[in-house]
């Protein structure tokens, strides 16, 4: 029960990163239109799609956290005994914890100190921008916590935990090189084609 609200949850904060990603692109599409055709442009556009690409940024690190997508080698954990990948990992985790809790606290006095700020053409408070640090740190110290506390709970499923996620392109491609030996390049590129469509 409690999975299937998370991957609603996730399912709801990836649906607003292309949202905001959408934005971005469709306020920055404007202004060079405008600028190219019409020799004007929107200023406050300008500064809000710097803004959205801010939250864009720190929100879908969110989602990779969570998707275990993160930037990652395993080659050294993924050798390791089991008892020792635990520590390993449980180690990495509170370290990631450590770090979002400095994140954490230097956007909130960042927050603080820029509350009576403004932006030049939207007006709104610098804290708005500064809060994105807040929640993402947060949640990803969450998730580490989380993470450590699954990990200790269910040790025979080490070995899967850290391993690092790759992308669906990776695997496509190491399916297709399978027996690709004494293909030629033509029927490779058919191969893998032909993957991706399914």
């Amino acid at each position: 029960m409690g999975n299937k609200i998370m991957d609603k949850l996730f399912r709801g904060i990836d649906c607003l990163t292309g949202i905001l990603t959408g934005l971005m692109v469709l306020f920055v599409f404007l202004n060079v239109v405008l600028r190219t055709f019409f020799n004007s442009g929107l200023t406050w556009s300008e500064e809000l799609s710097r803004y959205l690409f801010v939250y864009v940024t720190y929100i879908g690190a969110v989602s990779a956290m969570r998707a275990n997508a993160h930037l990652g080698v395993d080659t050294l954990i993924s050798r390791v005994k089991p008892g020792l990948q635990m520590t390993l990992y449980v180690v990495s985790q509170g370290i990631i914890a450590a770090l979002m809790g400095i994140l954490v606290y230097g956007s909130f006095r960042m927050v603080i100190q820029n509350t009576a700020s403004k932006t030049a053409a939207l007006g709104i408070s610098y804290s708005i921008l500064y809060f994105a640090g807040i929640i993402t740190g947060v949640s990803i110290a969450v998730m580490a916590a989380a993470n450590i506390i699954y990990a200790l709970t269910h040790p025979s499923e080490i070995a899967d935990i850290v391993t690092m996620s790759t992308s669906d392109d990776d695997d496509i491609a190491a399916d297709a090189k399978e027996g690709a030996e004494n293909l030629s390049d033509e029927e490779y590129a058919r191969r893998l084609r032909g993957r991706k469509v399914t």
